[in-house]
């Protein structure tokens, strides 16, 4: 059963609201005085060009949002309806959702400001979490993150993604969830496609921006590359909105909906800014957790931002959390060389694989050529779908070890990326069931 969502139409006040540090674990300090994030020079090797259609949604760049008024809660399992009916009055909130299977709320502040019970007067967000977290039975409170999908160019025009040959599919089923902004009704591919919209409530995930239509045709026509392959499911979740807007609230209960809908494989082509520290009680966290424990893969993308995964003070999540069942990629140029976007990590980035110049299918059925490590997890993706249909049972602990284990070396890649290489497919399937 679908999670009731309200509230959702917020999410763009919150894009308006500015940009600005996410909280974490160290409390007030680190909150009350929020500091700001400077945003990236898009001086990124991406491409947008001959990109003649509407998008202009490109995760090039994400920067950090936060929303202006939601924000999640956790308490005691134990606690009783009563006290939570005190503590909304308390924090002057409702409830928009709970998921029990991560015992995780979602409550929206009614209005900023308002007086408490001492006759403090609390007057944004931030303060309603240094508020929150003093509270006696509150476990943890954080803030509801967002991202937003930024155009960018380049003038690197190099095209060689179309000797990629990979194989026809096997006989086992797999099912896709792809979490982005949706996929065009109009396309022909509608018939194999499922999915919900988080923000409209409703069972038709009709993409208004067109990243999320290019990542889904990328998957499905390179999956489908040698024959058809009606065992490969498409579950789409659309989290976020016309303009590239997406925060926690609509992608933790999407995540948590495949998972009790036997998704095999998850695709997140985009990135969450965050801060490098302390992350096991973060709201998607938890979400990524439950997936895990529930033995599914999550192909991510590392992030546009040419940042160190494994150092820098503000890196790129879901790709950075460190749960075994996560495939972080990066994208390469044609020679096989870090893209001058793609963020890296010796140990926090996994794979490397063609991400610039990639031709894609958008709104409307047009055709452009896009780069980001968008599409080099798309590819990923496909590939790892690929692989589980030709295993026996789904293992993607075994898909994630042949695709590092079997990467060609590259001494441009050393230090950067874990498999220290190029994604070689075909080495990675031959050998799919003999890496430990």
């Amino acid at each position: 059963m679908k999670i009731k969502k309200y509230f959702f139409l917020l999410m763009q006040i919150g894009f308006l609201f500015g940009i600005t540090l996410s909280c974490n674990d160290d409390l007030e300090d680190e909150l009350v005085s929020i500091e700001q994030v400077p945003q990236e020079s898009d001086d990124d090797d991406d491409d947008d060009d001959d990109d003649d259609d509407d998008d202009d949604d490109d995760d090039d760049d994400d920067e950090i949002v936060k929303h202006p008024s939601l924000f999640f809660i956790q308490f005691p399992k134990d606690i009783d309806d009563d006290e939570v009916e005190d503590l909304k009055e308390e924090l002057n909130a409702e409830q928009v959702w709970h998921i029990e299977e991560i015992n995780l709320r979602l409550w929206n502040t009614t209005t900023f400001p308002y007086t408490n019970a001492q006759g403090q007067q609390i007057t944004n967000i931030d303060e309603q979490i240094v508020r929150a977290r003093r509270r006696p039975r509150v476990e943890e409170a954080n803030l509801n993150l967002g991202t937003r999908f930024i155009n960018s160019q380049s003038a690197n025009a190099q095209i060689c993604f179309d000797g990629m040959s990979l194989v026809g599919a096997g006989e086992t089923d797999v099912k896709i969830s792809i979490f982005d902004t949706g996929f065009d009704s109009n396309n022909m591919l509608s018939e194999k496609i499922t999915g919900y919209d988080y923000l409209n409530e409703d069972e038709l995930p009709d993409d208004q921006n067109g990243h999320g239509t290019q990542v889904t045709l990328l998957i499905h026509d390179l999956v489908n590359q040698v024959r058809n392959a009606p065992n490969i499911l498409f579950d789409i979740r659309k989290t976020h909105d016309a303009n590239g807007v997406g925060f926690f609230s609509a992608l933790i209960p999407a995540i948590v909906d495949a998972v009790n809908e036997d998704v095999n494989i998850m695709n997140f082509s985009f990135s969450y800014k965050d801060v490098n520290k302390n992350t096991e009680k973060r709201p998607l966290r938890l979400a990524i957790d439950y997936a895990e424990a529930n033995g599914v893969l999550m192909v991510a993308s590392a992030g546009n931002s040419n940042t160190d995964n494994d150092h820098d003070r503000i890196i790129s999540f879901p790709a950075s959390y460190p749960n075994t069942h996560i495939l972080a990629t990066t994208s390469l140029t044609c020679k096989n060389k870090l893209s001058n976007f793609g963020s890296y990590g010796s140990t926090g980035v996994d794979l490397a694989f063609l991400g610039e110049n990639i031709p894609t299918t958008g709104l409307n059925g047009v055709i452009a050529n896009k780069s980001g490590t968008s599409y080099t997890s798309a590819v990923i993706t496909a590939m790892s779908a690929l692989m589980a249909s030709h295993q026996n049972q789904v293992d993607v602990m075994q898909i994630k070890c042949a695709l590092i284990e079997n990467s060609d070396y590259n001494k441009n890649l050393k230090n950067l990326v874990l498999s220290q290489g190029v994604v070689n497919f075909d080495d990675a399937l031959q050998n799919l069931g003999y890496c430990n």
